[in-house]
C-alpha cells in the first residue's frame, strides 16, 4: 500500500470517528496529530454475497457456508457506518500485528465515545476459542481441514464455476524452527489451489521439539479427507471436487514424506534407478540417463533399496514420482547458484575455477551498481558477493536469471561462465511460460550438457543430488507447467508470516489458530485487475485524442507494475522494445505514449541466440513520441546498463 492509499484510508476512518463523536453531542479534537504515524486500512469492497446451498447430496460432503466471523448488521442493529468503522479498527490491528492487550486498551479508550464497540479485543477481531488439538506422533496437532481451509475462496469463486468443477490442488511439507534457544518446531500441511490464489492457507499444524515420529499419525487426518473427497462436496448448491496434482517439499521433507531414502543415500533419487556413487565423503549421482521410476512400480514397492517405510499417501490417488515435483527455490536457487558461487568465491573446489578477490570486488562492485536498475516486482536489490552467505534465494534467482550474464560476463573464465550459462538460459526457458513447452527438449539438453561439464570443472565429487536433479526438472516442468508453478516461493514466504503469528513460547499451536482465526475474512483469491494509480496533467498526449483524457504515472496489471521512472518503464510489445514516457486511460481503455529502441543485438549466442527468448542489447531510443493501445501480451522487462548500451530481459518470475 503506497503513502497516498494510506493517507485517504485514513482520512476516512478519522471522518468517521468524527462522525460518531458529534452524534454523541461530544466535543470533537483533532485527530490527525494524535493518529499521523497510525495509518489505518479499509478491507476493499468485502466478500460478494454468499452462495446458498441447495439440497444435501448424501453421496458427497456438504460444506456450510456460515462463518462466525460473518457480521450481520442487520442482526446485531449497527449502522453500515459502525460496522466499517469495527471493520477499520480490525483490520489495522491484524495489519500491524497489534497485541490483544493493547487492543483491548485502545477499545477501553474509544468506548468512552463510542459505545458499541466491544469491551474485549478478541470479541472485535472474532478470535476463535474453541479448537481440538490433539497429541500424536510426539507433539501437538490441529486439523483445519482442507475444504474448510478454502471456505472464503470458495465462496468468493463458486459461482464461477459449474457444476461438478475439479480444483487442482498444490500441498507442501516443511519444517521450520520457532525459537534459536529451543528445538521447538512447526511442521504445517500447507494448500494452494492452482490458478485461483497466490498465497497458500493452512490445512494442518503440527508442533512439537522433532519432525513428527509417526507418519502415518501426522498424515491420518489429510489422507482420510482426501478419500473423502474423492465423492465430491456440496457448496453454493454445485458439486465440486478436489485433486492433489503436485506436493511441493525440499529434500529431506520429501524423502520424510514418501517414506523412501535419503538424498545422501545410494539410491536416493526419487526419480531415476540408478545406485548412487560415494566419492570423496560425497554421495554422487554420475549417470544422467538411467531408467526413470515409475508411479506404478512406486506404488508396488519394486525397488526395496529405496523404500523406507509405509507412506500413508500411496491409499489415496496421488502420483508419487510425477506428483512429487523438484522444488525449484531449493534444487535450483539454494542448491546450485549457492554452490556454484562458494565455488568462484570460497575456499572449495579447484584452484582453477577460483577466483581472486580482485576480481571478486569488480563483481560485487558491479553488482551493486545495478540497484537503480532492479524494477519493482524485485523484493531485494542486488548484495556484494562477500554477504553470499546471507543471500535469500530472490538474490540467487536474481543472479541466475537476470544479473549474472551482464556482471560475470568477461570476468568469469570462459568455461566456467559458459557453463553459468548453460544454466542460466535453461532455467529462463523453463521459468518462461511462453518457452517452457515449447522449447523443452531444448532447456532439457543445455541441463545435461551442464551437468557433464560441470563434472569436468569442478570434479566428479561435486555431481551431488542437487546438481543431479537438474536433469529431472525439463519432465517436472512438462507435467506441470512453468517453474513458478512447482516453486517453494509461495509457500516459504508463508511459513514467515506463521512463525511471525507466535508472541510468546507457551503454547504456540494455540497461539496461531487463534490468529488464523482472526485473519480468516482477509484470504482472498487473485484476481487480474487493472489498476491505476498517481494520476497527473503533465505528461505528453496524442494530438488525436479530442476529448479529456486521464493521465496515470503507474499501471498495476496481475501484481506487475508499469511505471514513469527508469527502472519500471521498459516492457516488450508488439516485437519493440519500448520506453513508456505516459499512461493514459481514454474510453475505457488503456493506452501508453512511448520511444522505442531502435537499435537490437544478441546479448550473447551461446548456448542460443538470446534474441530467440526476447532478450536483446538495446541502444538509440527514438526521439519520436509514439501513440499505441496497451493490449495483451506484454511483458514487464529488466533493463541493465551495459556501457552506453542495455541489456534488456523479459521479466520471467511470477512470484
Amino acid at each position: 500500500m503506497n503513502y497516498n492509499e494510506r493517507s485517504n484510508l485514513r482520512k476516512r476512518a478519522l471522518k468517521r470517528v468524527d462522525t460518531f463523536l458529534k452524534s454523541v453531542n461530544h466535543e470533537v479534537y483533532d485527530h490527525t496529530d494524535n493518529l499521523n504515524n497510525s495509518p489505518v486500512s479499509i478491507p476493499p469492497g468485502g466478500i460478494p454475497s454468499d452462495c446458498r446451498p441447495s439440497d444435501l447430496n448424501p453421496t458427497c460432503i456438504s460444506v456450510s457456508e456460515n462463518t462466525n466471523s460473518s457480521h450481520d448488521c442487520s442482526s446485531t442493529g449497527e449502522t453500515n457506518d459502525e460496522s466499517d468503522l469495527r471493520s477499520s479498527i480490525s483490520d489495522w490491528a491484524l495489519r500491524f500485528g497489534v497485541s490483544l492487550i493493547a487492543l483491548s486498551a485502545l477499545l477501553a479508550i474509544l468506548r468512552v465515545h463510542l459505545p458499541f464497540l466491544p469491551k474485549d479485543g478478541r470479541s472485535l477481531l472474532k478470535t476463535k476459542i474453541e479448537y481440538n488439538v490433539e497429541m500424536i506422533a510426539g507433539g501437538s496437532f490441529h486439523y483445519f481441514g482442507i475444504v474448510n481451509a478454502f471456505r472464503n475462496t470458495l465462496r468468493s469463486v463458486c459461482y464461477h464455476f459449474t457444476d461438478g468443477h475439479t480444483f487442482n490442488m498444490q500441498l507442501n511439507f516443511d519444517g521450520i524452527p520457532l525459537f534459536k534457544s529451543s528445538s521447538v518446531q512447526l511442521w504445517p500441511i500447507l494448500g494452494m489451489f492452482k490458478g485461483l490464489s497466490k498465497k497458500p492457507v493452512v490445512v494442518g499444524l503440527f508442533c512439537g521439539t522433532t519432525k513428527p515420529k509417526s507418519l502415518s499419525d501426522y498424515l491420518s487426518h489429510l489422507v482420510c479427507e482426501l478419500q473423502s473427497l474423492r465423492r465430491g462436496f456440496v457448496f453454493g448448491g454445485k458439486t465440486f471436487f478436489v485433486k492433489v496434482t503436485s506436493i511441493m517439499c525440499d529434500a529431506p521433507a520429501r524423502a520424510f514424506i514418501k517414506g523412501i531414502k535419503s538424498h545422501t543415500g545410494y539410491y536416493g533419487c526419487d526419480k531415476c534407478q540408478q545406485k548412487g556413487s560415494y566419492v570423496k565423503h560425497r554421495m554422487t549421482f554420475p549417470e544422467n540417463d538411467a531408467s526413470c521410476r515409475t508411479d506404478e512400480a512406486f506404488r508396488l514397492g519394486l525397488d526395496e533399496e529405496h523404500h523406507l517405510t509405509h507412506c500413508p499417501l500411496l491409499e489415496t490417488d496421488i502420483d508419487m514420482v510425477t506428483g512429487f515435483p523438484h522444488d525449484y527455490m531449493h534444487l535450483v536457487c539454494l542448491g546450485v547458484v549457492r554452490r556454484l558461487t562458494d565455488l568462484w568465491c570460497g575456499a572449495v573446489g579447484p584452484l582453477r575455477t577460483r577466483l581472486s578477490s580482485i576480481q571478486v570486488l569488480g563483481i560485487s562492485e558491479r553488482l551493486v551498481a545495478l540497484k537503480e536498475f532492479i524494477p519493482a516486482e524485485f523484493a531485494r536489490k542486488p548484495r556484494a558477493l562477500s554477504e553470499r552467505l546471507r543471500w535469500k534465494a530472490t538474490e540467487f534467482r536474481q543472479l541466475l536469471l537476470y544479473t549474472g550474464p551482464v556482471v560475470l560476463k568477461g570476468v568469469l573464465p570462459r568455461q566456467v561462465y559458459d557453463n553459468f550459462m548453460l544454466l542460466s538460459v535453461a532455467i529462463y526457458i523453463l521459468a518462461n511460460s511462453n518457452y517452457c513447452i515449447e522449447m523443452n527438449d531444448l532447456a532439457h539438453s543445455f541441463l545435461v550438457s551442464f551437468v557433464e561439464h560441470y563434472g569436468l570443472l569442478y570434479g566428479k565429487e561435486m555431481v551431488v543430488y542437487n546438481i543431479h536433479g537438474l536433469v529431472h526438472l525439463a519432465s517436472d516442468v512438462k507435467v506441470h507447467g512453468p517453474l513458478d508453478s512447482i516453486s517453494g516461493f509461495p509457500y516459504e514466504n508463508y511459513l514467515g508470516e506463521l512463525k511471525r503469528l507466535v508472541r510468546k513460547p507457551h503454547n504456540p499451536l494455540a497461539q496461531i489458530i487463534r490468529r488464523l482465526s482472526e485473519h480468516e475474512e482477509r484470504n482472498c483469491y487473485s484476481t487480474d485487475e487493472i489498476s491505476l494509480m498517481c494520476p497527473h496533467k503533465n505528461g505528453p498526449v496524442p494530438q488525436t485524442l479530442t476529448e479529456a483524457v486521464h493521465q496515470f504515472r503507474q499501471l498495476t496489471v496481475d501484481g506487475v507494475m508499469l511505471r514513469i521512472s527508469s527502472k519500471d518503464d521498459c516492457i516488450a510489445i508488439g516485437g519493440k522494445v519500448i520506453s513508456v514516457k505516459n499512461i493514459i486511460a481514454y474510453g475505457g481503455k488503456e493506452y501508453v505514449m512511448f520511444q522505442e529502441y531502435r537499435e537490437k543485438e544478441a546479448l550473447y549466442t551461446y548456448p542460443l541466440d538470446s534474441r530467440n527468448m526476447g532478450v536483446f542489447i538495446v541502444s538509440n531510443l527514438s526521439t519520436v513520441m509514439h501513440f499505441t493501445e496497451l493490449t495483451k501480451p506484454w511483458q514487464k522487462c529488466v533493463r541493465l546498463p551495459l556501457g552506453d548500451k542495455f541489456a534488456v530481459f523479459p521479466l520471467t518470475h511470477t512470484s
